[in-house]
């Protein structure tokens, strides 16, 4: 018997996940840089708590220096008391309290900051870490990389310069020339994680057998001769995938048409990324 039931619920499903990455390489000139569209800041932050307007001055991107430092300081690091300072003496900064690693020796920003910001939509689901390298040869000649522990370090003398913070897309420099990222290159890697699902879906030899296609009918409005005949069987060319209100989600097109055979079952795979 033929059947023309429309929908029926999925036998498996599987979500696999995989990590890709993608290269940037952006030239900060005059404190801004892009890459496909997205632009990248950077600030020079300066601890401050005179009054507005008298000692503070504005970065290029026109934000106070003061701005920036406090916010720096207040959303990736904090002041503690002695107390709970670390063996050697070092001030241990917020994130001393969550992560482990070599961020364990994180230090309060010095009186000046330099901050790189970097789009989400640029860094997708974070820096990748190790990644990052920043250089300049004009006026000074300076490269700082990362350690993969969220230290940003002098290769040449393997002492630690700042931070990068890879889920945020920012990057402090602690030591060297104010104007440091005013005019650098910039590469560093993303994370992009990929969701690929897969659906099993299993069609009976008695399932699926009427075609939905309206060609089957002519123009005047029966269906044609051929449909009825015994050795007739649609071919199927769309996979569609519904949610539980029949909201279509997914439409997957087969590389070519394949019969519906009404002598063994058939299954087809549905792949798709997010």
């Amino acid at each position: 018997m033929k059947s023309s039931a429309a929908f029926k619920t999925v036998a498996t499903k599987n979500i696999t996940r995989h990590t890709a990455h993608k290269s940037y390489a952006i030239s900060i000139v005059g404190s801004s840089g892009s890459f496909d569209g997205l632009e990248v800041f950077s600030y020079t932050g300066k601890e401050n708590t005179g009054e507005y307007g008298l000692a503070d001055t504005a970065t290029t991107n026109g934000y106070n220096q003061r701005d920036i430092y406090s916010s720096i300081n207040t959303d990736f690091y904090m002041k503690v008391p002695f107390a709970l300072t670390g063996s050697n003496g070092e001030a241990r900064g917020l994130l001393d309290q969550t992560h482990t690693g070599s961020l364990r020796t994180l230090i309060d920003p010095l009186s000046t900051s330099r901050v790189i910001s970097i789009p989400h939509l640029m860094i997708g689901d974070g820096i990748k870490p190790g990644s990052v390298k920043i250089t300049t040869t004009s006026p000074f000649t300076l490269t700082v990389i990362d350690d993969s522990n969220g230290n940003l370090i002098n290769p040449s003398t393997l002492s630690k310069a700042g931070n990068v913070f890879y889920t945020h897309g920012i990057i402090v420099l602690h030591s060297g020339p104010d104007n440091y990222f005013e005019t650098c290159n910039l590469t560093f890697k993303n994370t992009h994680v990929i969701e690929e699902h897969e659906y099993m879906c299993n069609a009976s030899k008695n399932e699926f057998n009427a075609s939905t296609n309206h060609s089957v009918i002519s123009s005047s409005g029966v269906m044609h001769g051929f449909v009825s005949s015994s050795a007739w069987n649609p071919y199927v060319t769309t996979v569609g995938l519904y949610d539980d209100d029949n909201n279509l989600l997914v439409v997957g097109k087969l590389g070519q048409p394949i019969k519906k055979s009404e002598k063994y079952d058939t299954s087809y795979v549905i792949r798709f990324d997010t």
